[in-house]
């Protein structure tokens, strides 16, 4: 109990201590015009931001929430508007549709747009809390969204799925104006997609504005980390001599130190956070019978695969849930002994923790399912009549600490 008191102190002092991500920025605030350059906390914004962390040329910290900005961003990364327009929130998850061809709109929404191409007709980005994609176009000071519109219709004894898709034919009219043709039926409501097409047409009719791209297809987001916990993996371990008639139960009674690495990959604005985990880690686990005068300490080679489902919020800390597999294979090696029985292990996992900044801190529960050869056994090769088992414990506890040492989406482009 006092390690694990320890290891949160260490958690908490470092977590507290771990700094923000300020990067070169500006912003320029309601009803002014002076751009104010500074640094902003870059938070690789999954939704498009509810509030801002800026720092002035005086290191001033504030916040300031979007109906405070007429516009921010971040230097030769990203830059947003903030401004009001109808906003379709009408469901568009599969499990969610209606059996209804009308809209659901919300009128009047104040809104801060991800620019994606400066021209006379803009083009613009929201991903909203729901993780719905939104596309619009700004004509001066009027803006539109791009309708992309799924609904159910019963059709006999069945309802099936439709998708009318709006957007083509709001865009082919805007493009009428262009002297030359340009193809809209088969143009995916995705960001790389639209954002060429407005580019062809913004080159069509010509630009009164410098025509820019400052955001294309996301790229995958690397991390690794380091890592270290305490495990309540316990053995139960039986010595049986037969020459001797020497017979002793012992199990482990302190939790085990764990140590290794982590490598996860993930799409940077992916909402729901669907992060592919993968772990190598090294623990001890120590037996100790004093009745007996007898000890021994194995060491185990730990792989773990898992799938984490990271929650956005705009806060600093970030809850997820993870579940996977933890194959445990046992690498101590005795002179005069042989190993008999199933050396690999494998236990199911589930997982929920908080990240803070490159600090992350998760507890688990490692499951291991019922089988047959659950067993180790240990034969002393010069003595046959002498047998060690050892038996794992089906339901265990995990803490640990993870360091992000790298992540991609935070070098300096």
């Amino acid at each position: 109990m006092k390690i694990l008191q320890a290891l949160l102190f260490v958690c908490i002092s470092l977590s507290a201590f771990s700094q923000k991500n300020y990067v070169d920025g500006f912003i320029i605030l309601k009803n002014q015009t002076d751009t104010l350059k500074g640094k902003i906390d870059d938070l690789n914004w999954a939704v498009n931001p509810a509030s801002i962390n800026f720092k002035n040329v005086q290191n001033i910290e504030e916040s300031y929430s979007i109906s405070q900005l007429k516009a921010f961003g971040i230097f030769e990364k990203e830059s947003y508007i903030v401004e009001k327009a109808d906003l379709d929130i009408t469901p568009f998850e599969s499990t969610a549709l209606l059996q209804d061809r009308n809209l659901i709109v919300k009128k009047d929404t104040l809104l801060p747009f991800l620019v994606l191409l400066k021209a006379d007709y803009s083009l613009l980005y929201l991903k909203d809390e729901t993780s719905k994609e939104h596309f619009f176009y700004k004509d001066h000071q009027k803006i539109t969204e791009l309708i992309n519109h799924k609904f159910l219709q019963k059709r006999g004894e069945k309802v099936y799925e439709f998708n009318n898709k709006l957007y083509q034919k709001q865009l082919e009219l805007l493009f009428n104006q262009c002297s030359r043709k340009i193809q809209v039926n088969n143009t995916e409501f995705e960001i790389q997609a639209l954002t060429d097409k407005f580019i062809e047409f913004s080159e069509c009719i010509g630009c009164t504005y410098t025509c820019y791209v400052k955001k294309k297809a996301d790229k995958a987001v690397l991390t690794i980390g380091l890592m270290a916990g305490i495990s309540s993996e316990r053995n139960f371990f039986s010595h049986n001599d037969y020459y001797e008639r020497n017979y002793f139960e012992a199990k482990t009674k302190v939790p085990s130190l764990l140590y290794g690495l982590n490598f996860s990959i993930s799409s940077r604005r992916n909402l729901n956070r669907n992060i592919l985990l993968i772990e190598a880690f090294i623990n001890q686990e120590c037996i100790k019978n004093e009745t007996n005068n007898y000890s021994a300490t194995f060491t185990y080679l730990n792989f773990v695969p898992l799938v984490r489902h990271q929650f956005i919020s705009h806060a600093i800390m970030k809850p997820f849930v993870g579940a996977g597999v933890n194959f445990k294979y046992m690498v101590s090696r005795m002179e005069d002994k042989s190993y008999m029985g199933n050396k690999i292990n494998l236990f199911l996992i589930g997982e929920g923790g908080v990240k803070l900044n490159n600090f992350l801190i998760a507890a688990r529960i490692k499951v291991k399912p019922m089988h047959k050869n659950e067993d180790v056994k240990i034969v002393y090769t010069k003595v046959a009549e002498v047998l060690d088992v050892i038996s794992y414990q089906r339901v265990n506890f995990q803490l640990q600490l993870t360091y992000l040492l790298y992540n991609s989406a935070k070098k300096k482009r």
